[in-house]
């Protein structure tokens, strides 16, 4: 989602403290009611939630404060902080045990996901759930294999750094939702156009 540079200062502001309109509508430099168009976009958008705060006379003041989903749109640290989990492993017991670790977390996270699919060996449901994960993932026949093609990385800046062990991951929460076990084809973090998943059981021909 883009948002817009007003409405942009307006979560910044809101990320140091809640405040009313007046505040705001003197930090932007514009008018109240401008002010109140853009917060009810936010609003909207479920980026932000009114909160009423009770003064020592008269009605409560309607302050603004950022929602949970307001967090996205701020600076994360998550791949540097995960690139340095890794890196200690590999040090202390080597990327085999990395390895292992993904595989183990990628099955594990099937589990979770499992009851959600339509029925084992669902490949359709697979890929509509990797969809929703922002995999932009695809089934393809190819020389009488189903093949699942992940057109987005979404650890790709640890793929590019520790390579395929990463996609550990992918083949054990693939395979565990379909029952099947899954070779890795391609990998976009080693310069191919998508990663690319071959599961292990061959299909009839159109």
């Amino acid at each position: 989602m883009q948002i817009e540079d007003t409405r942009a200062e307006i979560l910044n502001f809101l990320k140091r403290r809640d405040s009313p309109v007046d505040k705001l509508s003197s930090k932007l430099g514009i008018s109240s009611t401008a002010t109140r168009q853009h917060l009810a976009i936010l609003e909207r958008d479920s980026l932000i939630k009114r909160i009423a705060i009770k003064e020592k006379m008269g009605r409560p003041k309607i302050f603004y404060s950022l929602t949970e989903r307001a967090e996205k749109f701020f600076p994360k640290a998550y791949s540097d902080f995960f690139k340095w989990i890794i890196r200690d492993i590999i040090e202390r017991e080597g990327s085999e045990r990395v390895r292992e670790m993904m595989a183990r977390l990628g099955a594990e996270q099937a589990s979770y996901y499992k009851e959600r699919l339509r029925g084992d060996g669902d490949v359709e449901s697979v890929v509509e759930l990797l969809n929703e994960l922002g995999s932009f993932a695809e089934m393809k026949r190819e020389d009488g294999q189903i093949i699942i093609k992940e057109y987005n990385c979404l650890i790709y800046e640890l793929a590019l750094e520790f390579g395929e062990i990463m996609c550990e991951f992918d083949q054990n929460f693939i395979g565990s939702l379909l029952n099947s076990s899954v070779e890795l084809k391609s990998c976009i973090a080693r310069g191919d156009k998508c990663c690319s998943f071959a599961l292990n059981y061959v299909i009839a021909q159109d």
